[in-house]
């Protein structure tokens, strides 16, 4: 592997975290369960999980990571998590604080 070769989903995936970091922080975050996590907006409430390999926000289409096989929130000590495989690898990233 070169210098230049690197896991494609690396900077995809960090923005997509901080994407949806942001998007909690600015809505009431309403439930936490192992698939998905739902919350309001001004306008509705929505939900964040995986459909078709992508997490995503529902209504609508926001994608925040794709190529995903599966995925799993949880909430330790006040911070909510997202744990997801791909490709055999597992990732952990905080998204959220719930106070």
């Amino acid at each position: 592997m070169d210098k230049y070769s690197q896991d494609i989903y690396l900077y995809q995936d960090e923005i997509g975290i901080y994407q949806m970091q942001i998007q909690l922080a600015r809505n009431n975050i309403i439930s936490i369960n192992p698939s998905e996590i739902v919350y309001n907006t001004s306008e509705s409430e929505c939900t964040i999980g995986l459909v078709n390999n992508n997490v995503i926000s529902q209504p609508g289409y926001l994608c925040y990571l794709i190529d995903v096989d599966d995925i799993y929130f949880y909430k330790r000590f006040f911070i909510i998590y997202i744990e997801y495989t791909r490709k055999g690898n597992v990732y952990t990233c905080p998204i959220a604080y719930e106070y």
